[in-house]
């Protein structure tokens, strides 16, 4: 997962946690993402196109999420952040990989590729949010201690 994809979950995960209607000023979310202020603004900017976020500027600027988080699926973060999902490429990183041109791995891999496709298009914003309230010991992403996390089964319930 490129990092642009990383911060933009862990800005969607912290606008979910606001109350309604609250405008969180960019310098705020890019302290929680752990990232610097115009880095984050550049993945902003990709959310706001794909309608994710709102930004607001003036007085009373900040930014919002675009839609509630349960109308927001993973699978449309990950491609307002880095343009296409890393499953829908060649699991060798072959460029010339095709239904029509396989690798030795293209038939074995269409299965798993459906199932994490699926699993990214059913688990939402809100989903994480659940998730991250529901287990103590966890931290949110934007904190150090995310590199522990568990990883989500299909439907976006946690795993072991």
């Amino acid at each position: 997962m490129q990092r642009s994809t990383e911060v933009a979950i862990q800005a969607l995960i912290f606008l979910a946690q606001q109350a309604p209607g609250k405008l969180s000023p960019t310098h705020e979310v890019a302290a929680q993402a752990g990232v610097p202020e115009a880095y984050l603004a550049k993945v902003l900017q990709r959310l706001t196109l794909a309608g994710l976020v709102r930004a607001f500027r003036g007085s009373g600027k900040g930014v919002e999420l675009g839609r509630p988080a349960e109308a927001i699926p993973i699978s449309a973060v990950i491609r307002a952040a880095q343009g296409s999902i890393d499953s829908d490429r060649c699991i060798l990183g072959l460029h010339t990989c095709s239904g029509e041109n396989p690798c030795s791995l293209h038939q074995e891999w269409l299965p798993h590729q459906a199932a994490l496709q699926e699993m990214l298009e059913r688990t939402t914003v809100a989903d994480l949010v659940r998730f991250f309230r529901q287990t103590p010991a966890m931290k949110s992403p934007s904190t150090p201690a995310a590199s522990n996390q568990k990883d989500f089964a299909p439907g976006g319930e946690p795993r072991g």
